[in-house]
């Protein structure tokens, strides 16, 4: 089922939290509300479910006006962060819970509900728990559950409000490579909040970038992180240093005079040895820390301004060795990629030339 925001306006008090959204959803995707507290995106979510109502503007789902549409009648499964399983139920119970309560008209035969709950425990994999309480199953098993249990009422759209926010992190990882395997299996339409980038970068079709109630950019997670609609986006999905000066020269040797903000992510700073490039600015190196695989190094300019790069380990140990890189050793620092915001329109350079620099 697809889902079509149309003009959609809510504010609590004198705080606005929609402010005039505009947001095509098609049917089968899987989409990431994606922004800092306060952004919106569970508002959005949860008019989208019916448990809130706009103040203007209208939500259709598959062509009609579900505005004002009953919760109960939007086919809509809601996957809470905190589970909200029942704890005096089983696990199998949980999971019935919707199928019993139905209408007598529309509510399936016991032997009916036997088989689809059991159905739906076992592509959880989690069928060998049927008979045990929600205190007795772990943070990832019960958020599994929740799951379950809203998918058993056959919904047309699975809304999901920070789904494991509240698990530990080797927990989250699992469960979010879980439910992309599970989705291209079922083929949901799915919305799901969140503050994480990562998560979302992984999980999600496509990225909506919520702020301040606004949405930002919509498209996919390369879309998002290599082409930013506005400095707010790229600097939301991962570490930025900015750069408050001239750029030196353009792709193709072009002089670029401009003195706007660039940006630069860590992991596309090179690191030199001083004075080797013309263009490339002098830095010393003030402290390095390698975890697992990468290694972050700290760079202290000569304005005191300090910018961050980003290299795998082995990257690093090879500079130890051919720059006698340490703290308090100079060094060149010189960006293959460069992006810059002109009156609201994004531009990405990509500098091919190694003399480009800040």
């Amino acid at each position: 089922m697809s889902i079509e925001v149309r003009n959609l306006q809510k504010r609590f008090g004198q705080t606005v939290v929609c402010d005039n959204l505009n947001l095509d959803i098609p049917a089968g995707e899987l989409v990431a509300l994606l922004g800092p507290s306060g952004s919106g995106k569970t508002s959005l979510l949860r008019i989208i479910a019916g448990l809130e109502v706009p103040d203007a503007g209208t939500v259709l789902f598959h062509g009609e006006d579900a505005t004002h549409t009953d919760v109960r009648e939007r086919q809509v499964g809601f996957v809470f962060q905190h589970y909200a399983l029942f704890p005096q139920m089983t696990i199998f119970e949980n999971v019935a819970f919707g199928l019993r309560v139905r209408p007598k008209a529309t509510r399936p035969s016991n032997a009916k509900i036997t088989s689809k709950v059991t159905a739906l425990l076992k592509l959880v994999q989690l069928d060998w728990i049927a008979d045990r309480y929600p205190h007795q199953l772990s943070g990832g098993q019960r958020q599994r559950i929740a799951l379950a249990r809203a998918l058993a009422v056959e919904p047309k759209v699975l809304l999901l409000d920070e789904p494991f926010g509240a698990l530990d992190a080797k927990v989250r990882k699992e469960l979010r490579r879980w439910l992309r395997r599970l989705h291209d299996e079922m083929h949901v339409t799915s919305v799901f909040v969140t503050h994480d980038q990562e998560e979302a970068m992984e999980v999600a079709d496509r990225i909506v970038v919520m702020n301040q109630g606004r949405i930002e950019q919509v498209g996919t997670p390369d879309q998002v992180y290599d082409h930013p609609a506005t400095p707010f986006v790229l600097q939301f999905l991962g570490d930025v240093n900015l750069f408050h000066g001239r750029l030196g020269h353009a792709p193709g040797g072009s002089v670029n005079h401009t003195e706007d903000v660039h940006y630069v992510r860590p992991h596309e700073l090179d690191v030199v040895a001083e004075g080797s490039h013309p263009d490339a600015w002098g830095a010393e190196l003030a402290q390095a820390l390698t975890v697992g695989p990468l290694t972050r190094l700290e760079f202290r300019r000569d304005d005191g301004s300090y910018v961050d790069v980003e290299m795998p380990r082995a990257r690093w140990q090879a500079l130890q060795q051919s720059l006698g890189l340490a703290s308090g050793v100079r060094a060149g620092l010189q960006p293959r990629r460069v992006t810059r915001f002109v009156a609201g329109a994004e531009t990405s350079q990509t500098l091919d030339d190694p003399a480009a620099a800040i």
